[in-house]
């Protein structure tokens, strides 16, 4: 039997160490999902750069297919390419 004060029974002093166990690991799961958000924050900025940078490209693109179905566009791009008319000769130059 023990016959010292009530709270220094070494049931109490197990329970205090549990108690101060179960503190720092809270602590620690908190540091953790702070870590956690503050990578997922970081990888939605670059996931929105990265749909920016594709929207723009879309727009280009859409640019573009808006310019090829121009007469004239296609045929500045034919004769850049060397192509030229069926009644039209190729000289070359000296």
């Amino acid at each position: 039997m023990y016959n010292g004060r009530a709270l220094d029974r070494p049931v109490y002093r197990f329970l205090r160490l549990l108690f101060l166990l179960g503190l720092v690991h809270g602590f620690y799961l908190l540091a953790q999902e702070g870590l956690r958000a503050w990578e997922l924050a970081r990888e939605r900025a670059a996931l929105k750069e990265e749909v920016a940078r594709a929207r723009a490209e879309v727009e280009r693109l859409k640019e573009e297919v808006r310019a090829a179905r121009d007469p004239a566009y296609l045929e500045a791009l034919l004769r850049r390419m060397g192509w030229v008319r069926k009644d039209e000769e190729v000289r070359r130059w000296p």
